[in-house]
C-alpha cells in the first residue's frame, strides 16, 4: 500500500529526453551515407573524365579550327587568283592578250598556287607557273590577313632571242602583277633555241629591288665545269638592254676556244647588235683587253659583222706556249720534257684589230680576223744559236741545248680559225739581224723561213734557215 511519500521506488532504468537509435535506425544511417558517398566519387570520376578528355581532344580541335580557317582563306585566294583574273591583270600589266589555262593549289613537292598553259599574247607560252608559299607564311597570312606569298617559279623553258628580248621587256612591269610579298621570280631552266653565244643551260633569277621593282635578271650557268653569270638589265623606255658578265675557268664557245681562268664585260645588246663596249681576259699567262661588236647589216652578202679592237702588254710567251700544247704532251711518268724551256721565251705586248663576218652573230664570232703587231721584250730563241750557225754554214744540225737572245723582237701578224702568220718578223742582238715568216696551223704544226744576217764589215751572204716540226718542238735546218 502506499506509503506517505510521494517518490517512486528506484529501478535500473533511467527516463531521458535523449533519442537513441536502434539496430534498425542505425542500419538506415549507414546506408545513406554509403549512398552520399557514391554519388559524390560519381560526380569527381565524371568531372576528371571530362577535364582529360578535354585534354585529348584539345590539339584536335584547334587544328580543325586551324583548317577551316586556312580552307576558307584559301577559297577566298583561290576566287582571288581564278584563271581569269589572272589573266585580266596581266593582260592589262603587259599590254598584250593573255590567256591563262587553269589555275590550282599543290601541296607537293612544296605548297603553291599553280597557273598552267600561261599564254602571253602568242608570243610566249609559259607550261607552268607556281606562286609558292609555306605553312609558316600562310599561318602569318590567315592571322593578319596579309597575304605572305613566296617565290614565283616557272617551268623549264627554251626561248629564242626575240623572246627572251619580249621577257626582258615586260619585266619592268611585273611589280604591278604579283604580290607584294613576292621577292624572286625564277626560271628553272632556260635554253636558248638556235643560238651558240650561249649554248648550255642557265638559271634566271629576278630580284625585286629596294624600290620595289623587278630592275635586271640574272643568268647563271648551270653547266661545268667553270661558272659563268650575265646580269641584264632591260630599258623602261625600250632603248638597248645592257649586260654585265662574269665568269671563271670559261671557253668560249666561239674561236678561239681557249680556257681562261678569268673573263668580264659589259655593254648593250639590242635586236641589231651586241656590243661589247669593254672585256678583260684573264690567263696563267696573262690578260688581254679590247671591245668587239656585232651588228646587223643592212646590206652587202653577210647578214652579220664584227669588229673591234684588243691589247695587251705582259703576255708571257713561255706560258702560252705550254697551255696550248699541254694537251699534246704525253702523260708520262717522265717530267724531264715538260721542265724543258719553251722553244721562245720572253713577255710579248699585241696590239690588234678584230674584223669577221657572217649569216649570223655565232658565224662572224667564229670567222673573227685579229691583224695586229706584236712586240717581245727579252726575246730567246731556244734550240739554236743563229749566229754559230750563220759562222758555219758547213756545221753539224743545231744543237738543242743552245740559244740565241734578242734584244729586239717584233713582228705583225694574223690570227684566224685556220692558224697563225708571223710576218715581218724582225729580231736583233747586235750586229745580228734575223728576218722571216713563220705560220703554225690549228694542229700547231710550225712552217716557215729565216733570214739570219751577221752585219759588220765582211760580205757574207745571209743564212737560210727552214722552221719546221710543232710549236712544242721546232725543228731548224737548211
Amino acid at each position: 500500500m502506499p506509503g506517505k511519500h510521494t517518490e517512486f521506488p528506484s529501478s535500473d532504468f533511467a527516463i531521458t529526453s535523449v533519442n537513441v537509435g536502434d539496430r534498425l535506425d542505425q542500419r538506415e544511417i549507414d546506408d545513406r551515407k554509403q549512398q552520399d558517398e557514391f554519388s559524390f566519387y560519381t560526380r569527381r570520376n565524371w568531372g576528371s573524365s571530362l577535364r582529360i578528355w578535354a585534354r585529348r581532344l584539345a590539339p584536335y580541335i584547334i587544328l580543325l579550327g586551324v583548317v577551316a580557317v586556312a580552307g576558307n582563306w584559301l577559297a577566298e585566294e583561290r576566287a582571288m587568283l581564278a584563271a581569269d583574273r589572272i589573266a585580266q591583270r596581266l593582260s592589262a600589266a603587259l599590254s598584250v592578250p593573255v590567256k591563262v589555262q587553269d589555275s590550282r593549289f599543290r601541296t607537293t613537292p612544296a605548297p603553291a598556287m599553280v597557273l598552267t598553259g600561261v599564254d602571253l599574247g602568242g608570243q610566249v607560252r609559259l607550261d607552268e607557273v607556281a606562286l609558292e608559299f609555306t605553312a609558316p607564311s600562310l599561318w602569318q597570312s590567315v592571322i593578319s590577313g596579309h597575304r605572305r606569298w613566296g617565290d614565283i617559279v616557272i617551268s623549264p623553258l627554251t626561248l629564242s632571242f626575240d623572246q627572251a628580248g619580249r621577257l626582258l621587256t615586260w619585266l619592268t612591269t611585273i611589280d604591278r602583277v604579283v604580290p607584294d610579298s613576292v621577292t624572286k621570280v625564277r626560271i628553272a631552266q632556260l635554253r636558248f633555241a638556235g643560238n651558240g653565244l650561249l649554248p648550255d643551260q642557265y638559271e634566271a633569277v629576278a630580284r625585286r629591288e629596294s624600290n620595289g621593282k623587278f630592275s635586271s635578271v640574272l643568268l647563271r650557268r648551270l653547266a661545268s665545269p667553270g661558272s659563268m653569270q650575265v646580269r641584264l638589265t632591260p630599258d623602261g623606255s625600250g632603248g638597248a638592254i645592257s649586260f654585265e658578265c662574269d665568269a671563271a675557268d670559261w671557253r668560249p664557245p666561239y674561236a678561239p676556244h681557249a680556257a681562261w681562268t678569268e673573263m668580264v664585260g659589259s655593254g648593250h645588246v639590242s635586236a641589231d647588235a651586241i656590243e661589247l663596249e669593254r672585256f678583260t681576259l684573264g690567263a696563267a699567262f696573262g690578260a688581254i683587253e679590247g671591245q668587239l661588236a656585232i651588228r646587223r647589216q643592212a646590206q652587202g652578202s653577210a647578214a652579220w659583222s664584227a669588229d673591234g679592237h684588243i691589247s695587251s702588254v705582259g703576255i708571257d710567251i713561255p706560258s702560252v706556249i705550254q697551255q696550248i700544247t699541254k694537251a699534246a704532251r704525253p702523260t708520262s711518268g717522265d717530267t724531264s720534257e715538260e721542265n724543258a724551256a719553251t722553244p721562245i721565251a720572253g713577255t710579248a705586248s699585241i696590239e690588234a684589230s678584230l674584223a669577221g663576218a657572217g649569216a649570223t652573230p655565232e658565224d662572224a664570232l667564229g670567222s673573227l680576223i685579229a691583224a695586229g703587231q706584236i712586240k717581245v721584250r727579252s726575246a730567246a730563241l731556244n734550240g739554236i744559236n743563229l749566229g754559230y750557225a750563220a759562222t758555219r754554214p758547213s756545221a753539224d744540225s743545231p744543237s738543242s741545248t743552245a740559244s740565241t737572245r734578242f734584244t729586239k723582237m717584233d713582228a705583225s701578224f694574223v690570227a684566224s680559225s685556220t692558224g697563225v702568220m708571223f710576218k715581218n718578223i724582225h729580231a736583233a742582238a747586235g750586229a745580228l739581224s734575223t728576218r722571216g715568216e713563220v705560220t703554225v696551223t690549228p694542229e700547231l704544226a710550225v712552217d716557215g723561213l729565216l733570214h739570219v744576217d751577221l752585219g759588220g764589215t765582211r760580205v757574207q751572204a745571209p743564212l737560210r734557215l727552214h722552221v719546221r716540226g710543232d710549236v712544242a718542238h721546232p725543228k731548224f735546218g737548211r
